[in-house]
C-alpha cells in the first residue's frame, strides 16, 4: 500500500475541537492550514481515488467538507479532485456530458479548464485596465519605479 497526501477544502474554518473530534472519529490524522479552512490528511491505500473513496467514507458526515484534491499531481501531471455533487447536478452533467461525446469526467474536466482560462483573461484585462488608468496619471517611468520599489520590499 502506499500513501497518499489529499487536500481537503472546506466549507467553512472549523474550530480545534471539531478537528479533534474528526481525528477521533475517523481514526486519520490530518493538519490543519492558518486558516482551518484547508486539512492534509495522509492515507493509506493501493491508489489515489481509493484514498479518497476512505476519507469520504469516514468524514463525510464530520466535516464541511467541499472538495478533496491531490497533493501533488500524477504521473500524467493532473490532480485528483473529488466534488460531492447532489443527484440533479449529477443528472444534468451525465447530459450534458453525453451531449458533447464524453464521459462525466471529461465534461467537467473541461469545464473547469475553461472557467480558469476565463479567469486568467478577466484577471488580465483587469489589469490592463488598471495600468492604463495608472498611465493617465503617471509617466511610464514612474509607474516602473514603484512597481520595483514594491517587488524589492
Amino acid at each position: 500500500m502506499n500513501v497518499h497526501a489529499i487536500e481537503i477544502t472546506l466549507t467553512r474554518s472549523i474550530e480545534a475541537a471539531e478537528l479533534k473530534a474528526a481525528q477521533q472519529q475517523s481514526a486519520l490524522l490530518m493538519a490543519a492550514a492558518a486558516d482551518r479552512k484547508r486539512l492534509v490528511v495522509l492515507v493509506s491505500a493501493k491508489n489515489e481515488r481509493r484514498a479518497v473513496r476512505r476519507i469520504w467514507e469516514r468524514l463525510e458526515g464530520a466535516l464541511p467538507i467541499d472538495v478533496l484534491c491531490s497533493l501533488f499531481p500524477g504521473p500524467d501531471g493532473k490532480y485528483l479532485m473529488s466534488i460531492p455533487l447532489s443527484a440533479e447536478v449529477h443528472e444534468r452533467i451525465q447530459r450534458f456530458a453525453v451531449a458533447e461525446r464524453r464521459t462525466p469526467e471529461e465534461y467537467v474536466q473541461r469545464a473547469i479548464v475553461q472557467a480558469l482560462a476565463r479567469d486568467r483573461s478577466a484577471r488580465r484585462a483587469e489589469l490592463d485596465c488598471s495600468l492604463n488608468e495608472l498611465l493617465r496619471t503617471y509617466s511610464p517611468e514612474e509607474v516602473l519605479g514603484a512597481a520595483a520599489r514594491r517587488i524589492r520590499s
